[in-house]
């Protein structure tokens, strides 16, 4: 108001104005990085207080807005992570990243009927900007569907995520878990040896596949899986 009544004075409240803005968006930024630092260091109360600080100085200050997010989420307070999610949507409601991480607080809580229409909705916002993204909101989908024991869901989303990245290491692992449930072990088995391929230090894989193998009575292909289980034992040793 007193820019519209000094205009003799204008150019100078503009230079403040613009003096001001720098100096908060500074500021904020300042307080942001150190959020991310201590958040970095698993100190998530402090990375707390240093991302409201930023955001008292820049309420749209996004980054800030999501390292609270990430920061609630990791101490676990999922309620109030989705309460800073949902003031991110409200800001920017076709930002992709907020509708996956929203579905991912719900199941969180256990409202997996919720995450799904916030999977949907990151996924079309994905696929309308061609981010490939978009293979991580198809996985995580599945997942939901699988925890509703809505399999085939399931497995339809869990193969259109693989479509779009063939070499999604948690893709191939998921869909090996979910033949695995049907026991349909020789497909488990095919999709368990594509992560390995992809990633060979899986231990996780190599003990699934040991189990299996176990079960089935393969007994050479069980005793190979053990073998390499326990060296990675023994490599773990003699780092300590």
């Amino acid at each position: 108001m007193f820019r519209y009544k000094m205009l003799r004075y204008a150019q100078l409240t503009l230079f403040l104005i613009i003096l001001g803005t720098v100096g908060c968006g500074s500021k904020a930024n300042y307080h942001n990085k150190e959020g991310l630092v201590l958040y970095n260091k698993g100190k998530y109360a402090e990375a707390i207080v240093e991302f409201k600080k930023a955001l008292e100085m820049d309420p749209n200050h996004y980054d800030a807005r999501f390292g609270l997010v990430a920061a609630y989420y990791a101490k676990g307070m999922v309620d109030e992570s989705i309460a800073e999610l949902k003031n991110a949507m409200a800001t920017n409601p076709d930002d992709p990243k907020a509708h996956y991480n929203l579905a991912f607080a719900y199941v969180a809580k256990e409202k997996v009927a919720e995450a799904l229409p916030e999977y949907q909705k990151a996924i079309d916002l994905y696929e309308a900007r061609k981010d490939k993204k978009v293979a991580e909101a198809y996985l995580y989908m599945a997942v939901a569907y699988s925890l509703m024991e809505k399999d085939d869901e399931a497995f339809a989303k869990c193969n259109k995520a693989l479509e779009v990245n063939p070499d999604m290491e948690d893709g191939h692992y998921f869909l090996g878990a979910c033949y695995s449930k049907k026991k349909m072990y020789n497909e488990a088995i095919a999709e368990y040896k594509k992560v390995l391929r992809l990633n060979p230090q899986s231990e996780k894989t190599h003990s699934v596949l040991f189990a299996i193998y176990d079960k089935l009575g393969m007994t050479e292909e069980a005793m190979e899986e053990d073998r390499i289980l326990k060296r990675f034992q023994m490599e773990r040793r003699e780092r300590r």
